[in-house]
């Protein structure tokens, strides 16, 4: 057989080698597709590989997490070609989300958008950011714009800006949603879900960047806040580890010590103070480190000044295995305090000693009238004792008047912050004493009240007072004597004088009649002059308590005639004493010289003060227990001013004229009456006439004296 013939008639058709051709190419073309859209994937996957590195690194250089926000949000935008991104973040107890600082837009005209999403909030399950807090899943929304108010609560201003497309991603670390991302676009799709697939794998990965941003930003915050603590503290602070090296210290300690920190690094305190001071800084140490709690102790510190004191409390710092590995100490300076408090002190003993020293009860008094506390006199004459008193008001405790007038004085102290004088009388005994308070603000809307008892000093006052008026009293008898002696001594002592002249230098010319009137004359004179002095020297007996009573068995009326009958013969015509006896006769026991005296001086007063003459009835009346003498006469009367001074020595009233008198007449009548026990009284009427009416008793009173 030919071979070419066999071979040639195997060989294929050129339909098969066509059909064949095409074939290969088209599983060529269905490779090279395959090719392509693995090399299209493979170049998409390291885009977004690299899109995460530059997202990493951005988000790791970032200054803070606002800003590490920032980047996320811009980064995205660009990826995923979205217009705005925006964050929400919850609040520091988790109620609500917050619009963050962190935004981005591709024009300026999305600026108005932004400004009227700052004062939003969303709750869990609130809108768009609060369905995707809650739910913790990515929510896609087709067209925003047409949503209903409730779904999307920020409709109405999308619609103004223009956004349709929008969904919202939550950023999640632990399960804790830490962000919820929001985009929006202006047209409207539907969900891609690669676009959602590769943002939600780049918000895990930001989570965890944010959350360990976030820790980097609170761990910084912390420590700028404690080095802003400890340097703004006026106490010196300080951390030493366990072997008494510095490893931390505070500004105020740099200003005490001018040691920086770099200089004090691994030195004691053996390095910077005295020996004998660094063993006890040691030593306090070492009970810290023993004890495992905190310790305050007082040190002593050397300064260029002297030596301070210092209040330290120190504590231990542990390491997370709770073991001991530092000392921390706050020191104040408590120098001036210590000053302060010997002072006080020492100002305290002082004022204790003057309380103790001084003789008066005091009473500490609330500003509404309660009695807080008190201190007794040294003879505790308190008007009441503290168990009545003590938490009471003072109403309840003092005299109604008393506790007003007290109240009164002790807001008046707190109003005006001036001591208050009051002076009260309060029972004691059954006996009324005499107090003065001395009331002053103590402390806020409190008093101290300083009671002391005065009776001792109001009854000197009295008898004080009573001193001086007795010395004005005697000084106006004096003025009163020397003007009477003045008077009535140089009348009978010019007659005297004037007669004796003549009868010396007319002896032989002057008849015996003559002589014997001037001879009368120097005899009246004489004994005016001597009734004068024997009334002086009366009235000073009757001051003195020196003038006698010695009453006897009287027969009065025998007594009253033989008296009217003298003076009778003495009065002259122009005169009449008329005595009348009214009643049953009586025994009567009283001192005749004294009675002489009473009526000698009524019934010479009673014609002497009647110039015009006249009759004077003088009259006896006898009661069962009492007699009544009554003189009366018709002269010129007593003014009534002057009536209550008729008993006055000296005194004489203003209407005498040039009538004679010494005003010692009545002074003694009410001396006599008086040693009676009797009473005297007087009417007179100004040109009518004047009545003196003496009662006396008629028993034996003083008979045995």
């Amino acid at each position: 057989m030919d071979m070419r013939a066999i071979s040639h008639a195997n060989l294929p058709t050129d339909n098969e080698l066509e059909s064949k051709v095409e074939e290969r190419t088209a599983e060529l073309i269905k490779v090279n597709e395959q090719l392509r859209r693995e090399i299209l994937e493979y170049q998409q996957v390291d885009k977004e590989v690299r899109f995460l590195q530059r997202m990493t690194q951005a988000i790791s250089e970032s200054s803070d997490f606002q800003s590490a926000l920032e980047v996320a949000l811009r980064k995205i935008c660009k990826l995923t070609d979205w217009k705005f991104g925006e964050a929400w973040i919850p609040n520091f107890n988790g109620t609500i989300l917050k619009c963050s600082p962190a935004w981005y837009g591709s024009n300026q005209n999305l600026e108005k958008f932004r400004q009227l999403s700052e004062g939003f909030t969303f709750a869990p399950n609130a809108g768009l950011p609060g369905r995707v807090w809650a739910s913790k899943q990515s929510e896609w929304i087709y067209d925003v714009s047409t949503q209903e108010e409730t779904v999307f609560l920020r409709q109405q201003f999308v619609k103004e800006v223009g956004f349709k497309a929008g969904v919202g991603i939550p950023v999640i670390d632990n399960n804790q949603v830490l962000a919820v991302l929001v985009f929006f676009m202006f047209e409207s799709c539907e969900e891609d879900k690669r676009l959602v697939e590769i943002v939600s794998t780049v918000a895990t990965q930001l989570g965890s960047l944010l959350q360990r941003k976030r820790a980097e930003e609170a761990q910084q915050e912390s420590k700028n806040r404690l080095h802003a603590v400890m340097d703004n503290s006026t106490a010196a602070i300080y951390v030493k580890d366990a072997y008494g090296r510095y490893l931390l210290i505070n500004q105020c300690f740099t200003n005490l010590f001018g040691f920086e920190l770099e200089e004090l690094k691994c030195k004691t305190d053996y390095d910077i103070f005295p020996h004998h001071l660094a063993d006890t800084y040691r030593a306090n140490d070492q009970k810290v480190l023993e004890a495992g709690t905190a310790i305050e102790s007082e040190e002593v510190v050397f300064h260029e000044d002297g030596l301070h004191t210092y209040l330290s409390l120190k504590f231990p710092l542990h390491d997370a295995a709770g073991v001991i590995y530092a000392v921390c100490g706050i020191s104040r300076d408590i120098s001036e305090r210590k000053r302060a408090e010997d002072a006080l002190r020492s100002s305290y003993a002082t004022n204790r000693a003057l309380l103790n020293a001084i003789p008066d009860s005091m009473f500490r008094i609330s500003g509404d009238g309660i009695f807080v506390n008190f201190k007794a006199a040294k003879e505790n004459n308190l008007p009441i004792s503290n168990g009545e008193f003590l938490g009471k008001h003072l109403y309840e405790v003092l005299p109604s008047e008393v506790a007003e007038l007290t109240m009164n004085c002790v807001q008046r102290a707190l109003v005006t912050g001036e001591v208050q004088v009051l002076e009260f009388q309060f029972p004691v005994n059954d006996n009324l004493r005499d107090y003065e308070a001395r009331i002053v603000v103590s402390a806020e809307n409190e008093v101290m009240a300083i009671i002391r008892d005065i009776t001792e000093r109001k009854k000197a006052e009295v008898d004080i007072r009573k001193s001086l008026e007795k010395q004005k009293e005697l000084g106006e008898l004096k003025t009163r004597f020397v003007s009477m002696t003045s008077h009535e001594f140089r009348t009978p002592l010019t007659t005297i004088l004037s007669s004796t002249e003549l009868l010396e230098k007319y002896n032989k010319k002057l008849s015996d009649e003559k002589k014997t009137q001037h001879l009368h004359r120097i005899k009246v004179s004489v004994k005016h002059m001597t009734q004068l002095l024997n009334n002086v020297l009366l009235i000073g007996k009757a001051e003195a308590g020196k003038l006698q009573f010695h009453p006897i068995a009287m027969d009065l009326p025998k007594f009253c005639r033989d008296l009217v009958d003298e003076l009778q013969l003495s009065s002259g015509d122009n005169h009449t004493i008329a005595f009348c006896q009214q009643g049953e006769y009586t025994t009567a026991y009283l001192d005749d010289k004294l009675l002489l005296y009473i009526f000698t001086n009524l019934l010479s007063n009673a014609i002497k003060y009647s110039p015009e003459g006249g009759t004077v009835n003088f009259d006896l009346i006898f009661q069962p227990e009492k007699i009544i003498f009554q003189v009366q006469d018709q002269g010129i009367g007593i003014p009534a001013a002057e009536q209550k001074q008729l008993f006055n020595s000296f005194h004489r009233a203003s209407n005498v004229g040039t009538i004679s008198g010494t005003g010692l007449g009545l002074a003694i009548v009410k001396k006599a009456v008086d040693l009676h026990q009797g009473e005297i009284a007087v009417k007179s009427e100004v040109g009518v006439g004047t009545t003196f009416i003496v009662t006396l008793p008629l028993t034996k009173t003083g008979i045995d004296n």
